[in-house]
């Protein structure tokens, strides 16, 4: 058993990791100076920051298409072309003569990264026994991370060189332009021939699309809601907690992104001891616990009045990112149906990708309403809901070996 996962984990260190990280890496690049590229065409700030929410809104578009895409044609196809859709895009944006060509370049680099990210968790779930999924997926979250807190180091120095806000964009397109060279040459097809469809056209993705719904329960919908809360959490991370350092706490930008980074830094370190968790005690376990102590973070993040209490309150964040970073993933991974294993994690992509773009309209709807104080109260609420619902609602997936077999050699 022991060479075998040994062997399942370098493999897919191989085709799966490092893909990974160059497309996290390539996608960071460009978050220094992506708002003021937007701006730089003489747009207003509210609508640059739609060149945020384009992205996200490429990949929700194309989710549950691609999703009925990679049960009919297969991962590998996908986890190829996404990260040269990717590129393509990347390329595009650089060149893009006008905001709105801008937005559109976006869109279709959201749904490259659909594309990959519908491709790698379906492979995971082709491949991986279910026992060690936790460990695999949240190693795997924990590399993309190490490429995402990489990235605006390196966008933030391409830009002082270069003093364009274009150029980032084509690092960005070189790193994919890796992931795309590097899937090519080592992924390997990993669904079964008789998982793929055989029938053509619309009419394939509407029998898909039918038998999905059929499998979708009450269960389910709560499962995937865990999943929309995770987005919220990690989208209110990025737009709050900025905000209060420096507004509230007055801190210096130096000061509040050293908090994101220590943040960031124990997520990593909390991922595999998190993944461990997931595959010994549970999905349920790992992803309650983890929305659980976001959630109270958040409510107390308020009543900060320090340095110190921040960083300790939103370290929090990173803890309960490592623990429950792969639990969603593996759960999904374990409730989606063998043939039809890529429609139905377009379906929960999709989920997860609407709590991306729900969640920072919900932060400043409440912050424009209720202060910023009533941003972090209402994404507790929500995040607080989903670990709750999920305790209480969603089966446990992950099937314990009986005693008598463990003990066996």
């Amino acid at each position: 058993m022991h060479s075998k996962i040994d062997r399942s984990i370098l493999d897919f260190a191989i085709t799966l990791y490092i893909p990974g990280f160059f497309v996290n890496l390539g996608f960071s690049i460009i978050s220094p100076i992506l708002p003021q590229y937007a701006e730089s065409f003489g747009v207003s700030t509210g609508l640059a920051s739609l060149i945020i929410t384009a992205n996200a809104a490429g990949r929700i578009l194309a989710d549950i298409p691609l999703g009925s895409m990679c049960d009919r044609i297969g991962r590998r196809p996908l986890a190829i072309g996404g990260p040269l859709v990717v590129t393509v895009a990347a390329i595009l944006c650089g060149l893009a003569p006008n905001f709105y060509a801008l937005l559109l370049f976006r869109a279709i680099g959201g749904a490259g990264m659909s594309m990959w990210m519908i491709a790698r968790q379906a492979m995971i779930a082709d491949s991986i026994d279910p026992s060690i999924r936790g460990r695999i997926m949240s190693t795997f979250m924990s590399v993309n991370m190490v490429g995402s807190a990489a990235g605006p180091t390196f966008g933030g120095i391409i830009y002082d060189l270069y003093k364009d806000y274009r150029a980032p964009f084509f690092f960005y397109a070189a790193s994919t332009f890796a992931s795309f060279i590097t899937c090519y040459l080592l992924v390997k097809e990993t669904a079964q021939p008789k998982e793929k469809m055989t029938d053509e056209g619309s009419s394939a993705h509407q029998n898909q699309m039918m038998e999905v719904l059929k499998y979708i329960n009450f269960m389910i919908i709560i499962a995937a809601f865990s999943s929309f809360s995770n987005s919220v959490r990690f989208a209110a991370r990025g737009l709050l907690i900025p905000l209060y350092g420096v507004d509230v706490l007055s801190l210096s930008a130096t000061e509040v992104g050293l908090i994101l980074s220590f943040c960031t830094i124990l997520n990593i370190i909390i991922a595999m001891p998190g993944g461990m968790i997931v595959d010994k005690y549970g999905r349920k376990v790992g992803i309650t616990l983890s929305l659980i102590i976001s959630a109270l973070s958040y409510a107390i993040i308020p009543f900060s009045n320090s340095f110190i209490s921040f960083l300790f309150l939103v370290s929090l964040q990173g803890v309960a990112g490592g623990i429950g970073g792969g639990a969603t993933m593996a759960l999904a991974a374990d409730l989606a149906p063998p043939n039809l294993r890529g429609a139905f994690l377009g379906f929960w992509t999709t989920v997860g990708d609407l709590g991306a773009v729900i969640g920072p309209i919900m932060c400043g709807a409440l912050a424009d309403l209720y202060g910023l104080s009533g941003s972090f109260y209402g994404t507790a609420i929500l995040v607080a809901i989903g670990g709750i619902t999920t305790q209480l609602f969603v089966k446990e997936t992950l099937k314990k070996k009986k005693k008598n077999e463990s003990s066996q050699p």
